[in-house]
C-alpha cells in the first residue's frame, strides 16, 4: 500500500502491546483501521459495534465472534500495510502488534546498513526500489555501496572515480580515460552496465546495478 510522506509521518506503527485479550485488541485495531482510512466491511463493522462499540453490553460479548473479528481486522490491516511491511505480532514479543518490515526487507536494509532508520524512511525507499525492479532477495548482488553528491550527476561521478580507484584503473589506458570526465564515466556505467542511484537524503546515495 502506498502512503504519502505526510501520512507516514504520523503512521501508527505500534497498534497494541502488553495484552492478548480480544476485548483490548479489538478497539485498538479498530481505531488503527479508522486512523489510516480503512474501509471496514459492513459485516465486520456490525460485529465490532456489537462487541466493543459505544452501546455494547457485557451480555453481547461472544468469544468466538470476537476471535473471528480479531482475525478479520488483522487481515484487513495487513492488506493496508505500507510497502515492505506486514501487520501482526512482533517476532520477539507476541503481545506487541503493529506494522513490521518483512523478514526479507529487514535483512536487505541491514545489508545496506539502514536497519536503524525511521520506518517511514524505509517505506519510501522500499517503494522506490520496488518501482525500480529491485527486490529484497537481489539486494546482496545488486547493491554496490554508496556515493556522495548534491545531485545525481555529482554522486554518479563520485562513484565512478571510487570504483576506478577500487579496481586499480587510474593508471590504465582504458576506462575511465576512454571517457571525457568522471560524469561521462558514470554515464558509461549507467548505460552499459545498468548502474543507478537512489537518493536517501543528506547528499547520500545508494548505488545499484543490474544483476
Amino acid at each position: 500500500m502506498l502512503y504519502s510522506s505526510q501520512q507516514l509521518s504520523y503512521f501508527p506503527w505500534i497498534a497494541s502491546s502488553g495484552t492478548l485479550r480480544e476485548e483490548d485488541l479489538l478497539p485498538r485495531f479498530w481505531g488503527i483501521a479508522e486512523q489510516i482510512g480503512a474501509t471496514i466491511p459492513d459485516s465486520l463493522l456490525a460485529r465490532l459495534q456489537r462487541l466493543v462499540g459505544e452501546d455494547a453490553q457485557e451480555t453481547d460479548w461472544d468469544s468466538e465472534l470476537a476471535a473471528e473479528a480479531c482475525f478479520d481486522l488483522i487481515a484487513l490491516l495487513d492488506n493496508l500495510a505500507p510497502a515492505g511491511f506486514y501487520f501482526g505480532a512482533n517476532e520477539g514479543d507476541g503481545a506487541c502488534f503493529g506494522f513490521w518490515a518483512t523478514e526479507a526487507w529487514a535483512e536487505a536494509l541491514d545489508h545496506m546498513s539502514l536497519g536503524d532508520c525511521d520506518p517511514a524512511g524505509w517505506v519510501e525507499l522500499i517503494a522506490e526500489l520496488e518501482a525500480d525492479g529491485i527486490e529484497p532477495d537481489s539486494i546482496k548482488d545488486s547493491y554496490q555501496g554508496r556515493a556522495e553528491g548534491w545531485s545525481e550527476d555529482r554522486a554518479g561521478a563520485d562513484y565512478a572515480m571510487s570504483l576506478a580507484n577500487e579496481l586499480g584503473l587510474l593508471r590504465a589506458a582504458e576506462w575511465p580515460y576512454s571517457c571525457i570526465d568522471w560524469a561521462g564515466a558514470w554515464e558509461e556505467l549507467r548505460m552499459c552496465d545498468g548502474y543507478r542511484l537512489h537518493d536517501i537524503g543528506g547528499g547520500d546515495w545508494l548505488v545499484f546495478r543490474n544483476v
